[in-house]
């Protein structure tokens, strides 16, 4: 019995300090992640300031204005929920046609990946141009591992708000009701934490809110 009791005190001894350990490394884990969402709620505050001035100094070329995205970032630990940050207006859009030509849709575990030839440029808030492409072929499906060019803002810019499945609406998260197809033309205004975040990216400085217009001339 003494044999016995001993090793058990010492898996009992074992167990306490594993479950110690367990609530330190849970303790440093939402220390770190509420960190985060103070650094995310801070980003959207400071950018929210710019891309206002940017707005008022830029008017709408679009028939609708300026529309603000209002989807809600939760920051749980922090108790906020403020609005993801976008601004955008439709300059052009799709033919009938072209618009029931091509559907988003789930693939597998994620998204089927378009492929998409478009015009697109990229520019900061006082109009300097960091990137551009004309008559660009892009592939979301390898696009999505280049981190120079893709960031989150293509993904919210072409993809809709929601996709359907098995008579379903399952949110998505894009900006527009349909997404972007053929004869698409949309400007976006996206603050940093959608694009390149704290990263200098070529020409982009660290923490730079970029304005994105992206005219699609084909997908599949």
């Amino acid at each position: 019995m003494k044999t016995l009791f001993k090793p058990l005190l010492v898996l009992a001894f074992a167990a306490v300090a594993f479950s110690s350990c367990m609530k330190d490394n849970s303790a440093e884990n939402e220390a770190e992640q509420r960190q985060q969402e103070e650094a995310i709620a801070a980003s959207l505050a400071t950018d929210k300031t710019k891309i206002e001035t940017y707005l008022a100094a830029n008017p709408s070329e679009a028939p609708e204005g300026w529309q603000e995205d209002k989807t809600e970032v939760t920051l749980t630990l922090i108790g906020k929920k403020p609005l993801r940050g976008f601004w955008f207006e439709v300059l052009e859009t799709p033919t009938e046609e072209d618009d029931e030509a091509y559907k988003y849709e789930f693939s597998g575990q994620g998204y089927k990946a378009p492929k998409v030839k478009l015009t697109y440029t990229a520019s900061l808030l006082n109009g300097t141009e960091v990137q551009s492409e004309v008559n660009g072929d892009f592939d979301f499906a390898t696009l999505s591992n280049n981190n120079k060019i893709y960031n989150e803002t293509w993904f919210y810019s072409f993809f809709p708000k929601s996709i359907r499945l098995d008579g379903r609406d399952i949110e998505v998260g894009g900006l527009t009701a349909k997404g972007l197809k053929k004869g698409s033309k949309i400007r976006v205004v996206a603050p940093s934490i959608w694009a390149f975040r704290s990263q200098a990216v070529e020409d982009i400085p660290a923490n730079s809110p970029l304005v994105y217009e992206f005219e699609v001339l084909s997908i599949e």
